[in-house]
């Protein structure tokens, strides 16, 4: 059976797919600006390279914008869906994403604030401190760097989480493929181990070496960003009809 939504409903679900997409598409292509290391657990080389990359808060502002994108335009209209559903269970779960999602938002949020102003300001503050100063700025900058690495344990294991809980929620509605929702959770699943991973690995473990578990996050949200935009298209003929 079809789902009629009110009219207001349809566009939001539409700017939701569109949020999804181009979030998504800014966060890679921020990061693909983004500075490397070899061996991110070596702070002399990391804190170097910060130091050098005149691009790095600009590159942070855009996975802000990207992320955000996804969390506060995407997951927002996707929870909007699954609240009407007739599973009262969907809805529940529709409620619990929506604060999870919330959550994530704001976790990235001090995130991007600690690793692409703070971590830049501190670098740059060792960079320039005479001789005599450098190790106490170099502890300083080290300071900030693991308060960076708390919050994106947090973020991912928040950002895998609300995966999850949607997953599962679309399982119950019935209203989006089949598919969609089993590799949501999976694909949560994985960024709640890297989250784990970067908590007690820092961030020289696999998973986040690689980052596999943030570009199958954001394949993800794309196909689900298609798949929404199917969805309010069908809900618009549907209501044509009647």
């Amino acid at each position: 059976m079809t789902q009629t939504l009110p009219q207001f409903e349809r566009p939001l679900l539409r700017i939701g797919s569109i949020a999804f997409l181009v979030g998504a598409i800014i966060a890679v292509v921020s990061t693909l600006f983004h500075a490397s290391t070899e061996d991110p657990a070596n702070h002399v080389l990391v804190f170097t390279t910060y130091a050098n990359d005149n691009s790095w808060i600009a590159v942070h502002i855009g996975q802000f914008v990207g992320v955000v994108m996804v969390f506060a335009g995407g997951f927002v209209a996707l929870y909007r869906l699954l609240v009407q559903s007739e599973s009262s269970m969907a809805s529940i779960l529709a409620w619990i994403g929506l604060g999870l999602t919330i959550m994530t938002a704001s976790a990235f949020a001090v995130l991007q604030a600690v690793d692409g102003i703070a971590n830049k300001l501190a670098v740059d503050s060792w960079v320039a401190a005479p001789p005599e100063e450098k190790a106490i700025a170099f502890r300083v900058a080290e300071g900030v760097r693991f308060i960076e690495q708390g919050t994106n344990s947090i973020f991912r294991i928040l950002q895998g989480t609300v995966a999850v809980i949607f997953g599962i929620a679309i399982v119950k509605s019935r209203l989006l493929s089949k598919w969609i929702p089993v590799a949501g959770v999976a694909i949560g699943a994985a960024t709640i181990y890297a989250g784990l991973e970067v908590a007690y690995l820092g961030f020289g473990g696999l998973t986040t070496t690689i980052g596999v578990s943030m570009i199958i996050y954001f394949i993800w949200v794309g196909i689900l960003s298609g798949l929404m935009w199917k969805k309010s298209m069908s809900m618009s003929k549907s209501n044509q009809e009647v």
